[in-house]
This record gives structure tokens, sequence and C-alpha cells, in this order.
């Protein structure tokens, strides 16, 4: 049985009682304290009283100075128990009587000495004759025990009562706790114990306290429900152990049972299936016996560290003849009748393993075309270079790049640009021999990695520019794609090794180098790397940096070149971008406007141009338009008329400089026409809705179908100058150009020549029926403060010639 002092209800009791004892004590003492301060009061109220009841008779005898009148006055005071001492004086300060009497022994005087000790010790009252005239004095000292001895005995009935008070509480507090909480508490815990002891468990399990409303109520309830809900668990895992086998043999998977040192107890048939054995032989071996890594002590550290968190891992089991192969084992440590076993599910991963190493094949391959991709190139090329050094060869690395993949990837879809991509693949392979490799490095560009070329330096160069041409030449001829003829090129950068101490890195540099020249040297050629090809690297590098920074230095220009009229009336300009770098000079926009291009910033530069050629226009609009005058042409690069917000960037700039939509016209080359038709047709006629005007830059020089003409809404054609160039002395120029002209007139179309250099090439084309010109022969590109003098004056061209 449970101690009492160990028992709830005791420990309730006792620190109720303590708690109790604790708040009477001060509430008594706080009690006592203001009383006191009462009680000092009315203590010396009575003590004056009682002094000024005698004041007159004591007058009478210190004024008359009459001694046993003062011995009365004296021993009428005395008969007060509050009073051990009492003196007359007369007004000089001579005694006339005095009395004493000795402290009377009192229980509680300690007490009042050494905690009611806030009297007076003395009290003095002064004698007076008719209020007026002082006679003398009366002077008593109190009993401090005495006058106290009441208020303490009170304070100690309140004391004792309070105490008393507390601790009949706390017996009450006690009995109830035993009997509402501990002694039903207890019962409980007996029945629990009673259960612990007892071998068979009853099926149910009932407690009296289980109807009660209140806490032990609930607590009994929850011990009933935990009780049967235990069962339960207990029912339910012994037919999990039941099921346990079953699943061990009707499982798809092979399993296998082990206790922790790797005895072999259970299979099933998929597992002797799998490693050959029949079902009694293989209960006699051990783990180890299937799988040489697999010691006890791995399973005794599973049993420390994971039990019941399985562990995929892989290894090799081994068959009864020998033969190994791998497996994915899913291993756990399980308890089955409170022991540890091992539990292991394991699988066939040869398969997995070969296509694992197919993958990692195809790491090194590109998946579109089934190249070597530039990984591969990577990790061998520095080993084909080192091969050609040591046998004497001369190799050589070709860096192939596709001209104007980028626009037919973007007009006609990526999966377009795929399948170019494969086939030109199968083009570029289709030229190769069996040692040589083809690597597709990114996008569009490839690299042929040719490791023996000669051993005479002549020849291989010889024989790489005979590869060089038959590449081209395949390039070149007609991609049939999906009912669609498709044109390209290929620009190719030829780097031979080992010439020199260069390493793989530097090889591709140098025929990625070469590459660049090729393509700015005009594209569908190739160029063998030289050494001032990386000071031309350097150069544009250095070209591409100040380019970045031109906008926001306020290095770019425009000058205006005059159009005009077969009566020399000026009809517009065409304004032109000119760029002048504080740290490279003039620099010619044949260098710029492509790498601008390139490198993304076309659209940033184009926006400038279109801006302040509309303020500049605005500018003279202002001042007032001569009536021949149709407006300005400004040329728009196809990356930014390709952009999604061209259409509401030209009415922004239109809006923001409040100029005439008629007045702006905009060249496009020929070829933006069949880039993704209905996007372009839909944004040049939503422009056209503004007045927008639209000319055809450079027309003629293009590949497109005139049929697409129909389609856009296009104002005028320039006839490209090579046409005018030529004029002279090429008659089939002067048939393009009749043809064009012609053209145009049943179109409705206007017609301006570009490059009109002499009187004799004007008076050409005034036969032919051209009307418009342009060039140096009328006047140079002007700035725009000359070009005001021309519309503010009265010009006839052509002029004297113009600085730029």
């Amino acid at each position: 049985m449970l101690a009492l002092r160990k028992r709830l209800s005791y420990k309730q009791a006792k620190w109720a009682l303590v708690i109790l004892l604790l708040l009477s004590l001060s509430m008594s003492a706080f009690q006592i304290l203001i009383d006191w301060k009462e009680e000092q009061v009315i203590i010396e109220n009575q003590i004056m009283s009682t002094l000024r009841i005698v004041e007159s008779s004591a007058s009478e005898a210190a004024y008359y100075l009459d001694d046993d009148l003062a011995k009365t006055v004296l021993t009428g005071l005395m008969r007060s128990n509050s009073f051990h001492k009492a003196r007359l004086e007369d007004d000089l300060g001579y005694e006339l009587a005095s009395m004493y009497r000795s402290l009377a022994p009192l229980p509680l005087r300690w007490l009042s000495s050494n905690i009611f000790s806030g009297l007076p010790a003395r009290f003095s009252l002064p004698l007076k004759r008719d209020d007026q005239l002082v006679v003398g004095t009366l002077v008593v000292s109190i009993d401090n025990a005495a006058a106290t001895n009441g208020f303490i005995r009170r304070s100690i009935r309140l004391v004792t009562t309070s105490f008393i008070s507390a601790s009949l509480l706390s017996l009450a507090m006690f009995m109830l706790f035993y009997f509402q909480i501990s002694r039903p508490l207890y019962r409980v815990i007996e029945q629990l114990n009673w259960l612990e002891k007892e071998e068979d468990e009853p099926a149910e399990l009932k407690f009296k306290q289980t109807s009660r409303e209140d806490e032990l109520g609930i607590l009994a309830r929850t011990i009933t429900a935990l009780w049967h809900k235990r069962k339960k668990v207990e029912s339910e895992l012994a037919k999990s152990e039941e099921y346990f086998k079953a699943v061990l043999h009707q499982s798809s998977e092979c399993m296998l049972l082990t206790n922790l040192k790797g005895q072999i107890l259970d299979c099933n048939g998929e597992t002797c299936r799998l490693l050959d054995y029949d079902a009694p032989t293989l209960l006699t071996l051990n783990i180890q016996d299937i799988d040489p890594e697999q010691e006890p002590s791995t399973l005794k550290g599973w049993t420390r560290n994971s039990q019941g968190d399985p562990k995929i891992y892989e290894t090799q089991y081994h068959k009864s003849n020998g033969e190994c192969f791998p497996v994915e084992v899913c291993g756990n440590i399980i308890t089955l009748d409170n022991e540890a076993f091992f539990l292991a599910s394991f699988r066939d991963i040869t398969q997995r393993k070969k296509d694992q190493e197919q993958v990692d094949f195809l790491a090194y391959y590109d998946a579109l075309t089934n190249l070597p991709n530039r990984r591969f190139l990577n990790q061998n090329l520095q080993q084909v270079i080192t091969t050609a050094r040591d046998n004497g060869q001369i190799g050589g690395l070709l860096f192939i790049d596709l001209d104007r993949f980028k626009n037919i990837n973007d007009s006609m879809g990526h999966h377009m640009g795929d399948a170019l991509l494969v086939e030109a693949a199968k083009r570029i392979v289709s030229c190769l021999s069996e040692a040589d490799t083809a690597v597709r490095i990114g996008g569009d560009e490839f690299v042929l990695l040719i490791p023996m070329l000669d051993i005479e330096l002549n020849e291989a160069q010889k024989k790489v520019t005979s590869l060089a041409e038959t590449l081209l030449a395949q390039m070149s001829q007609v991609f049939r794609l999906e009912q669609n003829d498709l044109f390209i090129s290929a620009s190719i950068g030829i780097s031979l090794f080992p010439l020199g101490d260069v390493d793989d890195m530097q090889v591709l540099r140098q025929a990625d180098t070469a590459m660049y020249e090729a393509k700015e040297k005009g594209r569908n050629g190739f160029r063998f790397y030289r050494q001032e090809m990386q000071v031309q690297v350097a150069e544009r590098a250095a070209l591409e940096k100040a380019l970045h920074s031109a906008v926001r230095n306020d290095e770019f220009y425009l000058v205006y070149q005059p159009q005009v009229n077969k009566n020399g009336r000026l009809i517009g300009f065409e304004v032109l971008l000119r760029w002048f770098s504080e740290e490279l000079g003039l620099v010619p926009p044949s260098r710029f406007i492509p790498i601008a291009e390139e490198i993304g910033i076309i659209d940033e530069v184009g926006y400038w141009v279109l801006d302040n050629a509309c303020q500049q226009l605005k500018t003279w609009q202002d001042l007032g338009l001569p009536a021949s005058f149709e407006g300005i042409a400004i040329n728009i690069s196809p990356y930014q008329f390709a952009k999604d917000s061209f259409v509401d960037t030209v009415k922004e700039v239109i809006e923001n400089t409040q100029i005439e939509p008629r007045l702006l016209d905009l060249e496009i080359t020929e070829g933006m026409l069949v880039e993704n038709i209905a996007s372009v047709a839909e944004k040049m006629w939503h422009l056209k809705e503004h007045q927008v005007r639209f000319s055809i830059d450079d027309f003629g020089t293009g590949y497109s179908s005139l049929r697409y003409l129909q389609h856009f809404p296009i104002n005028q054609l320039k006839i490209d100058q090579s046409f005018v160039r030529d004029l002279s002395n090429d008659p089939n120029s002067h048939v393009i150009i009749n043809t064009i002209v012609s053209m145009a007139d049943h179109m409705n179309l206007s017609v301006l020549a570009e490059g009109v250099e002499n009187p004799i090439e004007k008076n050409i084309l005034e036969k032919i029926g051209c009307a418009r010109y342009q060039g140096y022969y009328f006047s140079k590109p002007v700035t725009g403060d000359i070009a005001t003098q021309y519309l503010c004056g009265s010009v006839s061209f052509p002029l004297e010639r113009q600085g730029i």
C-alpha cells in the first residue's frame, strides 16, 4: 500500500495548510498593524483625558503651593494602573508632591517592550490659572505593558483563531482530496497492478470509476480504451506474423529471411529460381554464401543504427553455379517475437546496368544528330594531337558554322531548324573517311576532326582545302524539308596541328577565329587560321566593348542623304547612322551594324535612331516643309522588326515626338518578307493603318518570290545600287531595272534608284521610267544643319558635293 506521505491527498493537504497558514498569519499581522496605529491614538487620548480631569485641582494646589492638595491629586491619578510615576511641580519647577508605584509583573510585558513600544514614556500637562498664568506642571510616566495589555490579548486571540481556522480548513481539504481523488485513483492503480500480476489477462477491462463525469471518469474510460486498443494491436500483430510468411512465399519479389548471424531461415520460390537453388539446400546456407560482402557484423550494425529503416544498396549475388550478377537489395531489420531478423528483398538489375551504360554512352553523343558532342571532343582532341605529333603526321580541325540558320530557326520554327541540322549532319558525315570524326558542339556549330592528312604541310593544306570545298558544295545544295526548299551556306575555319606548341583548346580557338573571318568575308567560304587573325579577334572584342557603351556615351549621330525627283526637287531624306568612338575613331556602319545584331543591342540602337530621326523630323515640321517633301526613310534591322513590341515602339515614338506618321518611311529588306509572312504582314498592316509608309530596300538582290509582294502594304521599291553601278556597261542590269520599273508601275508602286553617281546613270534611269533618285551625284549624306538648309531654301539638285 502506498505510504501516506507519498499520497496525492496528503501532499495537497500539506501544501494547502502551509499556504493557508502563511496567508492567515500575513493577514492577521496586517490587521494587527492597522489596529495598533489606532490603539496608540486611543491610549494617548485616554491618558490626556485623565490628566485634564485633575487639571483644575492640580492648578489650585500649584497656585497656593498646597502640598496636601497636591498629594491628594496624585493619589487619585495613581489609582489608574496605566501610571507608575506622578509628580506635581510649581511654576519654578520645585516639586510639591510625587508618587511612585513599581511595575506589576505581566506575562506579556516582553511583547509591549519589543513590539508595541511606540507609546511615549512620559506625559506632561501645563497648569494655568485663569487660562493665562502658568502656575505649575503635572508630569506622569505610564506603564507601557499595562496600557497595551488589552490590545495584546485581543491580537493573540486573533492569531490563534486564524491558525485554528487554517488547520481545520486544511483537514477538510485533506478529507475532500482523499475521498474524491486519492482513494478512487488508488483503486484504479490497484486494479491495474492486479492485471499486471495476472498471467491470463481478461478479455474485457472495466473500472467502477467509468461512470463518473469528472476527470477520474475520463481517466478510467481512457485507460479502458487504451487497454482494448492494445489488445486489438496485439491481435493484429499476431495476424501480421501469420501474414508475413504468406507474403514472403507469395511475393513476386525475391525475398529471404536470416537471423543476425546470417543463417538463412526462410525464402520464397522466386529466390530459389533466381539463385538456382532448391529450398532445402538454400536453407542450409549463410547469407555470405550468396553475398560475400554481407558479414554478420554488418547486420548487427544495422540493428543498432537503423532498425525499422530500410536500406537500399547494390551488390553482387552468386548463383549455385558460381555465376555472379548485379542485384538491388532492399534490406531491413524486423522484429518477430521480440527477436531481430534481417529481411531482404532483391531483384536482378542486369538489364538496368546495361541501360545505364547506354545512358553513359549517350552522354558523349548528341541526341539530335547522333554525332559525338562537345564532351567527346574535349576528352579526345588532346590525345589526337599527341598521336599526330608522335607519328609525324599533320591533322586538321575544321570549325563549321551554318550561315543564316538563326533566321530559319526563328521564322519557320525550331522543329524545322532541328530537321535542317539533322540533314546537314548527314551531308557532313558523307564527306568524311572512317578515320575522321564529325562533332556537333552546339547550336548550328560542327567540328570535324581529321587525325591524319599528310606528313607534308603543303599536301595537308591541299587535302583539307579539297574537303572544305566539298563541304561548302554540299551545304549550298537545296534542303527539301516538309515540302519547303531551304537554302543555307556554311562558314568554315581551319586549324592544322601540331604546328608549334599548341594544346587542344588553342587549336579549337584558332579554328573558331578562322571561321569568324570567313563569316566577315561574306560567308559561304573557308579560311585557314593565321597568326594575324588573333589581332582581328582582339579588335573585334574591343569594338564589341565600345559598342555596348556607345548609346550611353552619346557617340552615335545621324546624317541625311537627300532623295530627289527627276526635276531635281527634294522629296525626302534617307536617315543614316554614324558612329565616332572616342577609342576607335570613326567606325563604318558595315562594320558595327552586323556586330550590334550579333550581340543583341541592335534593338537599343534602332530605337535611338528612330527616336532621334523623328525628333529632327518634328523640328523640320515646325519650320514648315516644302510641298514636294514626302518624309524621311529609316532602315529597320530584321532583328528589330522581329520584336513583338516593334509596332508599339513605333507608335510610342510617333506619339512622343508628335510627327505626322505619313512622313515616316520604314525601309525593310526583301528577305524579311519571307520570314513568318503572317506576322510580318500583320505588323506592316497595323502600322499602315496609322499612315506609316514602307519601302523595300535593295530590291532585286534577295531570293524571295515576287508573289509575296501582294501580301504587304508596300509603297516603294528601292533599286539596289549594284544594278545602277553596272547600268552603263551591263545590259542585264538595264533589263532588270526595266523589269522592276514596269512591275512597280503595274502594282502602283514608286521606284527609287540608289547609288546614282553620275549624270549618265541618271539619264538612263529617267529614260527607263525611274523618276526618283538617291546618290552622290546629287548629294553626299549631310548633317542635320545642312539638311535643314536644303529644306528651307529653294535648292535644286545636283549640288556641289558636300562633306559628310
